[in-house]
């Protein structure tokens, strides 16, 4: 997992006061995050799993942590056809740390695809969170079944509990209306904002009270502006 961060445009700032969102602990693990098979697609040896976020992503694993990052598991599979496939998995506390984490490698280029619960490609590589799993696949080709098999893939997956596998309210007051494609980033603390490119600085928000910040790039008719909340 790793893509480079967007560029910074001017920004316009809004902050929202709201409820105040908690999740529950959902997370266990000690559950294997990936399956041994599925969709014809068969793991090959053993896989790698760990509880260093480093394991995941050496470059952002403090931002992983801010996250709640809580492990990570890594496996070859290989189909019937002789095609391979790559999987790098991280679990979270819950969905809101995975949405983060995934907005985190989201890049604008990248192109939509209906597997889990958001997920976006690029040439081979599709990248999607179900619940409070993040999942980087990197196929040796794609057919016209890989999104597919990644979708039963997503099924199998394990699934928080209680309000671990909510998102955090904050995302449904983004406005529709100019927003440019994947660029939504979200945070939630001082490492988030400074990976999201916040034009507003950390010491400006004050993180000891449990605040969340999303960010997204819009097209007004003044020319480019970046938009950003605070709950």
């Amino acid at each position: 997992m790793g893509f480079s961060k967007s560029v910074v445009i001017p920004a316009i700032l809004i902050f929202i006061a709201s409820a105040t969102f908690a999740a529950a602990p959902g997370t266990n693990s000690a559950t294997p995050i990936l399956p041994k098979q599925f969709a014809g697609w068969q793991i090959q040896g053993a896989s790698q799993a760990s509880k260093d976020a480093g394991a995941a992503d050496p470059t952002n694993a403090p931002l992983l942590k801010e996250y709640g990052f809580s492990d990570f598991e890594a496996a070859t599979y290989r189909s019937d056809d002789g095609r391979t496939l790559k999987i790098r998995a991280a679990r979270f506390a819950d969905a809101t740390g995975a949405f983060g984490a995934y907005s985190l490698y989201l890049q604008p280029e990248m192109a939509r695809e209906e597997v889990g619960d958001q997920a976006a490609s690029l040439n081979q590589r599709v990248l999607f969170y179900r619940g409070h799993i993040l999942v980087d696949a990197v196929f040796s080709e794609v057919s016209v079944m890989s999104a597919a098999s990644l979708r039963e893939l997503a099924g199998e997956l394990p699934r928080p509990g209680g309000n671990a596998g909510n998102l955090p309210p904050i995302l449904g007051f983004m406005p529709h209306h100019g927003y440019q494609t994947n660029t939504e980033k979200y945070a939630e603390g001082p490492l988030g904002l400074g990976a999201i490119a916040s034009p507003l600085p950390s010491q400006l928000v004050d993180f000891g009270a449990g605040p969340e910040v999303v960010l997204g790039q819009y097209s007004t008719s003044s020319g480019p502006a970046t938009l950003i909340l605070i709950d």
